[in-house]
């Protein structure tokens, strides 16, 4: 079959093309008998209006795009549920997007969403912290302006010196500090932390958060109680597995994130260990499990959901476009005990 155009449905209504352009544009400038005639004629032609064209010419509701490394995880889901929120009460579309971790995959995907004329894209989550990304996220600011759209980072801190660019974060550095405060508070003074490698905005922000909490409590930092570990429980097992033969008197453990939580309760119990008793362990994230581990999970719980629907309030002109940083909530479970 072939598609029918706006032309088509304006022969059949007996009507200019600009006329039938009015009423799909939404123009009160047209008599309700036209416009009911037209809206009958593309009903029973099954016009249907090009909404892409519309964005791009301006004249419809433009898409919000959520680029982030990888689709995978609750933290990601709650924030894509956030600005789907916004989105969708605001008659918007959320474009999902991944990078992979790659640069260049980065770079043609902001540059197909240019050309979309997207409202604004959000980029999700943790990024380099070295100078090369700040000029490409510049690049991208200054591109995507050129076509009215907005570069809003989200879960990562601002780009100093660049102002047009607005970040929505949650206190990483306070929330891990969080978690220092409480195993002082119960006594504990070897406590360990185990992270990933510098390098990326959210494993520096949560280092420094750990760092700066035994300084304030009078606590000097031992490297020997630092341990690098991917973001997964195997590794975190891995690592906390080491650390625990390695006699350093680590007794709790502060976790960059759940899963390497996850991993070193593993790692104590298979060196017969008793949580908490022997070992406390306190996390960062409060992914949806955790809460059911025995025993419970102390961990740190961000406003993802919160970050999600700020940014597409900035993103749609709903609130004010300057940086945003949240508070994170500390959940206190059973994994944490006196020394």
């Amino acid at each position: 079959m072939v598609p029918v155009n706006l032309r088509d449905v304006a022969a059949h209504a007996r009507v200019s093309l600009a006329t039938a352009s009015r009423v799909f544009a939404g123009n009160a400038n047209v008599q309700p008998a036209i416009k009911e005639r037209v809206l009958a004629s593309a009903d029973e032609l099954g016009y249907v209006v090009n909404g892409l064209a519309r964005a791009m010419t301006g004249r419809g509701p433009r898409s919000i795009a959520f680029v982030v490394r990888a689709m995978i995880g609750p933290t990601f889901a709650s924030l894509a549920a956030g600005v789907e929120s916004v989105a969708g009460k605001n008659g918007h579309l959320v474009l999902m997007c991944a990078t992979e971790g790659d640069e260049q995959r980065e770079r043609e995907l902001i540059g197909v969403l240019r050309e979309l004329r997207v409202k604004a894209v959000l980029l999700v989550g943790s990024t380099e912290t070295d100078a090369a990304f700040d000029e490409r996220a510049a690049g991208y600011a200054r591109d995507l302006a050129q076509v009215g759209a907005t570069l809003i980072l989200c879960g990562r801190p601002p780009i100093i010196g660049q102002d047009d660019i607005v970040s929505v974060d949650y206190d990483q550095r306070n929330g891990i500090g969080a978690g220092v405060d409480e195993l002082v508070a119960l006594g504990h003074r070897r406590i360990a932390y185990v992270g990933e490698a510098r390098g990326m905005t959210t494993a520096e922000q949560r280092l420094d958060g750990y760092t700066a909490a035994l300084v304030r409590h009078g606590i000097a930092p031992d490297p020997a109680l630092v341990r690098v570990a991917a973001n997964s429980e195997a590794d975190g097992a891995r690592a906390v597995d080491e650390l625990l033969r390695s006699g350093v008197g680590a007794t709790a453990i502060v976790a960059m994130t759940d899963n390497i939580a996850v991993g070193a309760y593993r790692a104590a119990r298979g060196q017969g260990l008793t949580l908490p008793d022997d070992l406390s362990i306190i996390g960062f994230d409060d992914v949806p499990v955790v809460a059911d581990l025995t025993p419970g999970l102390t961990t740190v719980h961000p406003p993802f959901f919160e970050v999600g629907v700020r940014a597409a309030e900035i993103a749609l002109g709903v609130a004010p476009a300057a940086d945003v940083l949240l508070q994170t909530r500390f959940m206190r479970r059973g994994s944490a005990a006196p020394i």
